[in-house]
């Protein structure tokens, strides 16, 4: 098993995941300037952080999440990138694992 894998592809987000060295599944959160102004980076990552806390008990454990914003992130909703976050790392967890 590699420690480095695809990137994910969402209509909202973009997922890496990759095998962590603790014992934790670990977020991470990059969003570039480029993305929009401050108010909406840090509604970005807002609703990230909440999607990965409302959804985490899904996921397997030791894994580090890298989440960047996708082309529809702009008009990005809670419930969408939840579903999408879920639907991503699970996919991206039965092929690097």
């Amino acid at each position: 098993m590699s420690s480095r894998c695809k990137r994910h592809f969402g209509e909202r987000i973009v997922v890496s995941v990759r095998r962590s060295p603790v014992a934790q599944t670990r977020l991470g959160i990059t969003v570039t300037k480029r993305f929009g102004n401050a108010c909406q980076r840090n509604y970005f990552k807002r609703i990230v952080r909440e999607a990965f806390r409302s959804s985490r008990h899904t996921f397997p454990t030791g894994m580090d999440i890298l989440v960047k914003p996708g082309r529809g992130a702009l008009r990005a909703k809670m419930l969408n990138v939840t579903e999408e976050l879920v639907s991503l790392v699970l996919g991206a967890a039965s092929e690097c694992f």
